[in-house]
């Protein structure tokens, strides 16, 4: 009786190994259908977001962690509005890392322009910012009296030789901000998706700058701003961005920092009726992305 019990008693162990083998071989195999899934299921997921949508749009999108991508329009030409301010920024830094000025000179305030920005509604009598606040205000408030200080002070045409040796070849700073006379001579600040995700993979990998110059650009492009890449997130989340808007376009680019992945997401539209179908449409395709993002990578 003791014999059959000791029998018995390995033959339920055998069999229990068989069957968490077995276990664990399905765990794996759902795990790696799942994982394929996934990789099919970000273009379902963007394309059906898209598919009514009536305006021209580009969109590129990059998992940091395993370099998944999305691409659609990417080589489009987009006027770009106040998205070429990541540019201008990046320039500003680099003239500053090449001995050419002084970040924290002070430059005079002796006119304002409207639109974005807090400038105009500024006292400017005897007013002086230094290049950092400039620059600070010209991301976080995308103020375009900002903007059109620095690139008096920087030089547009040495500015489109930092966008070139950057390697964004259809991107163009062609006028400055307000200035509704160039943009109707055809004068139009332009670049592309893919451009736009060479230069955020740049900012991102730290290849133009100094490691401490990097930070400093990536810490001004996440001060907190208003944003429809953030609509309806509600994970504590670190973006890197800045954004566009004309009346008949709008655009948006960030680096997504979260703490269990990291990506990359442009989009850009133009020829609306209005700027409010744009940024609608960017905040939809980036919440669904931000989920599809943090089922990939469940914790």
């Amino acid at each position: 009786m003791k014999i059959h019990s000791i029998i018995f008693s390995i033959l339920v162990l055998y069999f229990n190994s068989l069957t968490y083998s077995f276990d664990k071989s399905s765990h794996t195999d759902n795990a790696n259908e799942l994982r394929y899934n996934q990789n099919v299921k970000i273009d379902s997921i963007i394309k059906s977001k898209i598919s009514s949508f009536s305006y021209p749009i580009g969109i590129v999108f990059q998992d940091l962690n395993d370099e998944e991508k999305f691409f659609y329009n990417e080589k489009e030409i987009f006027p770009t509005a106040s998205a070429i301010k990541i540019e201008i920024l990046l320039h500003l830094f680099k003239e500053y890392e090449r001995g050419k000025l002084n970040i924290y000179k002070m430059l005079p305030v002796n006119y304002t322009v409207g639109g974005s920005g807090l400038i105009q509604y500024f006292d400017i009598n005897s007013l002086r910012l230094s290049y950092y606040n400039l620059a600070v205000l010209m991301i976080q408030q995308s103020d375009n009296t900002a903007t059109n200080i620095l690139i008096d002070a920087l030089g547009m045409e040495n500015i489109n030789r930092t966008i070139q040796e950057l390697g964004l070849f259809n991107t163009k700073l062609q006028r400055k901000m307000m200035d509704f006379a160039a943009r109707k001579a055809g004068k139009e600040n332009l670049s592309t998706p893919e451009d736009k995700l060479k230069l955020l993979n740049i900012i991102y990998n730290g290849k133009f700058l100094s490691d401490s110059l990097n930070k400093e650009v990536i810490k001004i492009l996440s001060i907190p701003k208003q944003t429809p890449l953030l609509e309806g997130i509600d994970d504590e989340i670190t973006l890197a961005s800045k954004g566009g808007e004309l009346d008949d376009v709008r655009c948006e680019m960030g680096i997504y920092y979260h703490k269990n992945f990291k990506y990359i997401l442009v989009i850009m539209t133009k020829n609306l009726s209005n700027s409010k179908i744009g940024e609608e449409i960017i905040g939809s395709i980036s919440k669904a992305i931000f989920d599809y993002m943090k089922m990939k990578y469940h914790r």
